[in-house]
């Protein structure tokens, strides 16, 4: 979706959610409405993924490599976030909980909180494997762009019903203005750590450090990524950036509700690297709350804007 869009639903939303308030039934109602659209949305996504035959042919020549990649740069992009959110105690300046913990917080009702996570967890893997295996077996090699509108419109759809969720909250402003120039730390630490982890994992597969700097500086952009290093490289190098890529917004989506439960609600930032700006946004919003999303938005567009940069700057060291 282009980024002028995005912009236009998420703040309709916000501008629309400042004038109600969470206990508003259009509110309730859009909450709904989210949920109902995230599901369309990974079912899509597993759909796109289980038809691409790009995909499927190259899973069983660099698989392994580009999850090992994949892997590796979401790890050292969350220690990044973890480490630095521990420092400035950002968690709870964000919850607003004053002495209390995070931790602590979610505990007033561990049953409740343990069952909606859980649920998210299974809604999530559900709909990506069931997605992909529509795709793989039904619409391998069919015409699909229909599904790519399928795409745009849920992702309008949700990023306007998050963009309500934020208005109608109104600690929104409080928590940016705590989180204050911290908010553009995150995506530089979210970038080197990618960069870092697939630097010492290409190390291990014996890829120069130039090379493996520049798949992980596609930021889980993998259309982006997998054509610029294919054309200012080489093929072989670009498919695996292409997959690796893939493989990091996957794991993302399977990731991210114990993310917030084990690291907190910043730290549900750190995977999706520039998808936090559209595709994985509102999964960062149910996961993490009203409160990431701005933070994981900014985060996004960061990264989105250094792709074109690093990719080039990496691959001619």
């Amino acid at each position: 979706m282009d980024f002028y869009l995005i912009i236009f639903f998420l703040f309709a939303g916000i501008l629309l959610g400042f004038k109600l308030d969470q206990e508003n039934n259009f509110v309730k109602f859009a909450d709904l409405i989210t949920k109902v659209g995230l599901v369309i949305l990974l079912l899509v996504m597993g759909a796109n993924l289980g038809s691409n035959n790009q995909i499927v042919l190259q899973l069983g020549e660099i698989g392994f490599q580009a999850f090992a990649f994949a892997a590796a740069s979401i790890i050292f992009s969350l220690l990044a976030v973890i480490i630095f959110v521990k420092i400035f105690n950002l968690n709870n300046l964000l919850l607003g909980a004053g002495p209390e913990t995070e931790a602590e917080i979610k505990n007033q009702n561990p049953e409740k909180t343990q069952k909606a996570d859980n649920k998210m967890s299974i809604l999530i893997f559900a709909s990506v494997v069931s997605g992909i295996l529509v795709g793989y077996f039904l619409l391998n090699g069919s015409d699909l762009v229909w599904l790519d509108s399928l795409t745009n419109y849920s992702l309008a759809v949700l990023l306007f019903g998050v963009g309500i969720d934020i208005g109608a909250s109104r600690e929104i402003l409080k928590d940016l203005k705590l989180l204050g120039w911290k908010l553009v730390l995150i995506p530089i630490l979210i970038a080197s750590g990618s960069i870092l982890g697939t630097v010492l994992t290409g190390s291990i597969f014996g890829f120069a450090a130039g090379e493996s700097a520049a798949v992980g500086a596609g930021f889980g952009w993998y259309s982006l990524s997998g054509v610029l290093i294919s054309k200012l490289h080489s093929a072989e190098l670009g498919s695996l950036a292409f997959l690796t890529n893939v493989f990091r917004e996957l794991l993302t989506v399977m990731i991210l509700p114990l993310v917030a439960k084990y690291f907190g609600s910043l730290a549900v930032i750190a995977p999706g690297g520039a998808t936090t700006m559209d595709v994985t946004l509102p999964l960062v919003k149910e996961a993490g709350g009203e409160a990431v999303v701005i933070p994981a938005f900014v985060s996004g567009a960061v990264l989105s804007s250094l792709v074109p940069l690093l990719v080039p700057l990496f691959l001619n060291i």
